[in-house]
Protein backbone atom coordinates (compact mmCIF):
# COMPACT_ATOMS: atom_id res chain seq x y z
CA UNK A 1 0.00 0.00 0.00
CA UNK A 2 3.08 2.34 0.76
CA UNK A 3 4.37 1.79 -2.74
CA UNK A 4 1.05 3.08 -4.26
CA UNK A 5 1.01 5.94 -1.92
CA UNK A 6 4.26 6.98 -3.01
CA UNK A 7 3.36 6.60 -6.71
CA UNK A 8 -0.01 8.35 -6.31
CA UNK A 9 1.72 11.17 -4.32
CA UNK A 10 4.63 11.18 -7.07
CA UNK A 11 2.06 11.43 -10.55
CA UNK A 12 -0.50 14.21 -8.82
CA UNK A 13 -0.53 16.78 -11.29
CA UNK A 14 1.40 15.06 -13.78
CA UNK A 15 -1.76 13.87 -15.92
CA UNK A 16 -2.31 15.23 -19.29
CA UNK A 17 -2.94 19.08 -20.42
CA UNK A 18 -5.65 21.02 -19.25
CA UNK A 19 -7.44 23.00 -21.78
CA UNK A 20 -10.27 25.66 -21.30
CA UNK A 21 -13.19 23.16 -23.20
CA UNK A 22 -15.33 26.96 -23.32
CA UNK A 23 -12.94 27.73 -26.08
CA UNK A 24 -12.60 24.47 -28.32
CA UNK A 25 -14.04 24.99 -31.32
CA UNK A 26 -14.57 22.91 -34.62
CA UNK A 27 -11.30 22.67 -35.36
CA UNK A 28 -10.02 19.98 -32.31
CA UNK A 29 -10.22 16.60 -32.94
CA UNK A 30 -8.75 12.91 -31.24
CA UNK A 31 -5.96 11.27 -31.86
CA UNK A 32 -6.05 8.37 -34.36
CA UNK A 33 -6.99 5.41 -32.38
CA UNK A 34 -9.54 7.80 -30.03
CA UNK A 35 -12.85 8.13 -30.17
CA UNK A 36 -14.58 11.85 -29.35
CA UNK A 37 -17.53 12.26 -27.05
CA UNK A 38 -19.14 15.71 -26.22
CA UNK A 39 -15.40 17.83 -25.38
CA UNK A 40 -12.92 14.27 -24.57
CA UNK A 41 -11.11 11.65 -25.93
CA UNK A 42 -11.19 7.87 -25.17
CA UNK A 43 -9.14 4.99 -26.27
CA UNK A 44 -9.96 1.76 -24.91
CA UNK A 45 -6.70 0.11 -23.74
CA UNK A 46 -7.32 -3.38 -24.29
CA UNK A 47 -3.34 -4.19 -22.43
CA UNK A 48 -3.63 -5.72 -19.26
CA UNK A 49 -2.12 -3.49 -15.75
CA UNK A 50 -2.68 -2.58 -12.45
CA UNK A 51 -4.42 0.48 -11.62
CA UNK A 52 -1.64 2.55 -11.26
CA UNK A 53 0.25 0.27 -14.09
CA UNK A 54 -2.62 1.65 -16.11
CA UNK A 55 -2.73 5.06 -14.78
CA UNK A 56 0.82 5.51 -16.27
CA UNK A 57 0.19 3.83 -19.60
CA UNK A 58 -2.62 6.14 -19.99
CA UNK A 59 0.07 8.92 -19.05
CA UNK A 60 2.24 7.81 -22.01
CA UNK A 61 -0.18 9.02 -24.31
CA UNK A 62 -1.09 12.60 -22.59
CA UNK A 63 -4.04 11.32 -20.81
CA UNK A 64 -5.55 10.02 -17.92
CA UNK A 65 -8.08 6.86 -16.65
CA UNK A 66 -11.05 7.57 -17.28
CA UNK A 67 -13.04 10.61 -14.78
CA UNK A 68 -16.85 9.94 -15.47
CA UNK A 69 -18.64 13.57 -15.22
CA UNK A 70 -22.57 12.90 -16.12
CA UNK A 71 -24.90 10.62 -16.65
CA UNK A 72 -24.41 11.30 -20.42
CA UNK A 73 -20.75 9.82 -20.62
CA UNK A 74 -21.11 7.07 -18.26
CA UNK A 75 -24.33 5.82 -20.55
CA UNK A 76 -21.84 6.90 -23.78
CA UNK A 77 -19.01 4.88 -21.91
CA UNK A 78 -21.38 1.54 -21.64
CA UNK A 79 -22.67 1.32 -24.79
CA UNK A 80 -18.44 2.03 -26.20
CA UNK A 81 -17.62 -0.69 -24.49
CA UNK A 82 -20.43 -2.62 -25.01
CA UNK A 83 -19.83 -2.16 -28.37
CA UNK A 84 -15.95 -2.40 -28.43
CA UNK A 85 -14.47 -3.59 -25.01
CA UNK A 86 -13.17 -7.29 -24.30
CA UNK A 87 -15.86 -9.46 -22.43
CA UNK A 88 -13.28 -12.01 -21.55
CA UNK A 89 -9.99 -11.34 -19.40
CA UNK A 90 -6.28 -11.65 -21.38
CA UNK A 91 -4.41 -14.85 -20.58
CA UNK A 92 -1.51 -13.79 -18.39
CA UNK A 93 0.41 -17.35 -18.08
CA UNK A 94 -0.48 -21.63 -17.77
CA UNK A 95 0.59 -23.46 -15.00
CA UNK A 96 1.53 -27.05 -15.28
CA UNK A 97 -0.63 -28.81 -12.03
CA UNK A 98 -0.66 -32.32 -11.30
CA UNK A 99 -3.45 -34.42 -9.58
CA UNK A 100 -2.79 -36.74 -7.00
CA UNK A 101 -3.49 -39.52 -8.93
CA UNK A 102 0.06 -38.07 -11.60
CA UNK A 103 -2.47 -36.52 -13.88
CA UNK A 104 -1.33 -33.68 -15.46
CA UNK A 105 -3.40 -30.44 -16.36
CA UNK A 106 -2.50 -26.85 -17.78
CA UNK A 107 -4.33 -23.88 -15.48
CA UNK A 108 -4.56 -20.58 -17.14
CA UNK A 109 -4.41 -17.84 -15.26
CA UNK A 110 -6.75 -14.93 -16.76
CA UNK A 111 -6.79 -11.05 -16.27
CA UNK A 112 -10.27 -9.83 -14.74
CA UNK A 113 -12.36 -8.57 -17.61
CA UNK A 114 -13.12 -4.96 -17.01
CA UNK A 115 -12.16 -1.80 -17.28
CA UNK A 116 -10.18 0.53 -15.04
CA UNK A 117 -11.64 4.35 -14.98
CA UNK A 118 -9.10 6.86 -12.62
CA UNK A 119 -11.30 6.37 -9.38
CA UNK A 120 -9.79 5.25 -6.28
CA UNK A 121 -10.07 5.76 -2.54
CA UNK A 122 -6.12 4.07 -1.82
CA UNK A 123 -5.16 7.52 -0.15
CA UNK A 124 -7.99 7.17 2.38
CA UNK A 125 -10.53 4.21 2.79
CA UNK A 126 -13.84 5.37 1.91
CA UNK A 127 -12.94 8.58 0.36
CA UNK A 128 -13.23 8.17 -3.34
CA UNK A 129 -11.61 10.84 -5.45
CA UNK A 130 -10.96 11.10 -9.13
CA UNK A 131 -7.01 10.77 -9.53
CA UNK A 132 -7.16 13.37 -12.12
CA UNK A 133 -9.57 16.35 -10.35
CA UNK A 134 -9.46 15.07 -6.99
CA UNK A 135 -12.96 15.79 -7.31
CA UNK A 136 -15.31 13.29 -5.02
CA UNK A 137 -16.99 10.91 -7.38
CA UNK A 138 -20.60 11.09 -7.52
CA UNK A 139 -21.98 7.41 -7.21
CA UNK A 140 -25.67 8.63 -8.35
CA UNK A 141 -23.81 9.50 -12.00
CA UNK A 142 -21.90 6.53 -11.87
CA UNK A 143 -25.13 3.94 -11.24
CA UNK A 144 -24.11 2.41 -8.26
CA UNK A 145 -25.05 4.22 -5.13
CA UNK A 146 -24.61 1.20 -2.77
CA UNK A 147 -20.22 0.66 -3.39
CA UNK A 148 -18.59 -0.08 -0.36
CA UNK A 149 -17.85 3.37 1.12
CA UNK A 150 -15.44 2.62 3.93
CA UNK A 151 -12.81 0.21 2.04
CA UNK A 152 -10.12 1.10 -0.02
CA UNK A 153 -9.81 0.06 -3.69
CA UNK A 154 -10.09 1.07 -7.46
CA UNK A 155 -12.91 2.13 -9.45
CA UNK A 156 -13.70 -0.13 -13.37
CA UNK A 157 -16.05 -0.72 -15.55
CA UNK A 158 -17.49 -4.89 -14.93
CA UNK A 159 -17.53 -6.52 -18.16
CA UNK A 160 -19.93 -9.01 -16.99
CA UNK A 161 -22.29 -6.63 -15.60
CA UNK A 162 -23.02 -5.14 -18.97
CA UNK A 163 -20.39 -2.69 -17.45
CA UNK A 164 -21.45 -1.28 -14.68
CA UNK A 165 -19.41 0.28 -12.08
CA UNK A 166 -17.56 -1.79 -9.50
CA UNK A 167 -14.75 -1.75 -6.93
CA UNK A 168 -11.83 -4.02 -7.13
CA UNK A 169 -8.30 -4.57 -5.19
CA UNK A 170 -6.11 -1.84 -7.03
CA UNK A 171 -3.10 -4.53 -8.12
CA UNK A 172 -5.51 -6.93 -10.07
CA UNK A 173 -5.25 -6.84 -13.72
CA UNK A 174 -7.33 -5.72 -16.06
CA UNK A 175 -7.89 -3.48 -19.15
CA UNK A 176 -8.66 0.41 -19.08
CA UNK A 177 -10.23 3.47 -20.45
CA UNK A 178 -7.86 6.60 -21.19
CA UNK A 179 -9.34 10.14 -21.27
CA UNK A 180 -8.13 13.32 -22.90
CA UNK A 181 -9.01 16.87 -24.17
CA UNK A 182 -9.05 17.16 -28.14
CA UNK A 183 -6.28 19.04 -29.26
CA UNK A 184 -6.08 21.97 -31.93
CA UNK A 185 -5.90 21.30 -35.24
Amino acid sequence: MWTYLFVLLFLEGTCGVSVNRSSLGSETRCSNGYTRFEDSCYLLNNEVASWIEAYQICLTFNACLVEVKSSQEYTFLQGYLNEHGQSKGKSIATFLSRSSYGNSNNMRYNSFPGYWMGGNSMETPGNWVWMKSKEKVDFSIIGNPFINGTGSGCLYFDSVNFHETRTKECHTKMYSVCEKAPTME
